[in-house]
Protein backbone atom coordinates (compact mmCIF):
# COMPACT_ATOMS: atom_id res chain seq x y z
CA UNK A 1 0.00 0.00 0.00
CA UNK A 2 1.01 3.77 -0.58
CA UNK A 3 2.25 5.14 2.42
CA UNK A 4 -0.36 7.77 2.35
CA UNK A 5 -2.98 4.79 2.05
CA UNK A 6 -4.07 5.72 5.08
CA UNK A 7 -5.46 9.03 4.46
CA UNK A 8 -7.78 7.55 2.09
CA UNK A 9 -10.92 6.09 2.88
CA UNK A 10 -13.85 4.36 0.95
CA UNK A 11 -17.38 5.63 2.23
CA UNK A 12 -20.40 4.35 0.31
CA UNK A 13 -20.20 6.26 -2.90
CA UNK A 14 -17.26 8.90 -1.63
CA UNK A 15 -13.71 8.92 -0.99
CA UNK A 16 -12.74 10.51 1.94
CA UNK A 17 -9.23 12.55 2.51
CA UNK A 18 -7.94 13.42 5.62
CA UNK A 19 -5.94 16.31 4.82
CA UNK A 20 -3.19 18.95 6.63
CA UNK A 21 -3.94 22.56 5.30
CA UNK A 22 -1.30 24.96 5.48
CA UNK A 23 -3.17 28.02 4.17
CA UNK A 24 -1.53 31.64 2.72
CA UNK A 25 1.76 29.52 1.78
CA UNK A 26 4.50 30.74 -0.18
CA UNK A 27 4.76 27.28 -1.63
CA UNK A 28 4.28 26.30 -4.90
CA UNK A 29 2.15 23.71 -5.66
CA UNK A 30 -0.85 22.05 -3.86
CA UNK A 31 -0.15 18.54 -2.39
CA UNK A 32 3.28 19.19 -0.31
CA UNK A 33 3.77 15.20 1.43
CA UNK A 34 2.46 13.43 3.87
CA UNK A 35 1.97 13.04 7.87
CA UNK A 36 2.58 9.65 8.33
CA UNK A 37 1.84 10.63 12.54
CA UNK A 38 -0.84 12.25 11.55
CA UNK A 39 -1.61 10.00 8.73
CA UNK A 40 -2.65 12.97 7.07
CA UNK A 41 -1.60 14.36 3.33
CA UNK A 42 0.04 17.69 3.49
CA UNK A 43 -1.31 20.73 1.78
CA UNK A 44 -0.55 24.05 0.78
CA UNK A 45 -3.03 26.80 -0.79
CA UNK A 46 -2.18 30.42 -1.42
CA UNK A 47 -5.69 32.01 0.08
CA UNK A 48 -5.97 33.36 3.69
CA UNK A 49 -7.91 31.35 6.34
CA UNK A 50 -10.53 34.11 5.95
CA UNK A 51 -14.05 34.34 4.69
CA UNK A 52 -13.90 30.44 3.35
CA UNK A 53 -11.17 31.35 0.66
CA UNK A 54 -8.46 28.97 1.99
CA UNK A 55 -11.57 26.49 1.90
CA UNK A 56 -12.66 26.97 -1.47
CA UNK A 57 -9.02 27.08 -2.42
CA UNK A 58 -8.82 23.62 -1.20
CA UNK A 59 -11.64 21.93 -2.90
CA UNK A 60 -11.00 23.62 -6.12
CA UNK A 61 -7.38 22.40 -6.24
CA UNK A 62 -8.50 19.03 -4.88
CA UNK A 63 -10.88 18.67 -8.07
CA UNK A 64 -8.75 19.66 -10.41
CA UNK A 65 -5.73 17.23 -9.54
CA UNK A 66 -8.70 14.28 -8.81
CA UNK A 67 -10.07 15.75 -12.48
CA UNK A 68 -13.69 15.98 -10.73
CA UNK A 69 -16.17 18.70 -10.74
CA UNK A 70 -15.80 21.24 -7.67
CA UNK A 71 -19.50 20.37 -6.94
CA UNK A 72 -18.25 16.93 -6.29
CA UNK A 73 -15.52 17.84 -3.29
CA UNK A 74 -16.79 19.17 0.16
CA UNK A 75 -15.42 19.29 3.80
CA UNK A 76 -16.66 17.12 6.19
CA UNK A 77 -14.66 18.46 9.06
CA UNK A 78 -12.25 20.92 9.82
CA UNK A 79 -14.07 23.83 8.13
CA UNK A 80 -12.45 26.55 10.43
CA UNK A 81 -9.01 24.40 11.36
CA UNK A 82 -6.22 23.05 9.42
CA UNK A 83 -6.72 19.20 10.14
CA UNK A 84 -9.49 18.61 7.33
CA UNK A 85 -11.82 15.82 6.56
CA UNK A 86 -12.59 16.31 2.31
CA UNK A 87 -15.04 13.53 0.67
CA UNK A 88 -14.85 13.32 -3.28
CA UNK A 89 -17.60 11.66 -5.42
CA UNK A 90 -17.26 10.39 -8.85
CA UNK A 91 -14.06 8.95 -8.16
CA UNK A 92 -13.27 5.72 -6.68
CA UNK A 93 -10.31 5.13 -3.77
CA UNK A 94 -7.94 3.17 -6.12
CA UNK A 95 -8.05 5.71 -8.77
CA UNK A 96 -7.63 8.51 -6.23
CA UNK A 97 -4.45 6.29 -4.44
CA UNK A 98 -3.35 6.36 -8.23
CA UNK A 99 -3.55 10.03 -9.02
CA UNK A 100 -1.97 11.16 -5.12
CA UNK A 101 0.89 8.48 -6.45
CA UNK A 102 1.67 10.79 -9.06
CA UNK A 103 2.11 13.71 -6.52
CA UNK A 104 3.63 12.85 -3.23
Amino acid sequence: MEPFGDAVTADGNWVVLVLEVSPASGKAGFLTGYDPWRKAIRCAVRSPARKGKANREVIESLAAVLGVPAASVGILTGATGSFKRVRVKGIGRDAVLRTLERFL
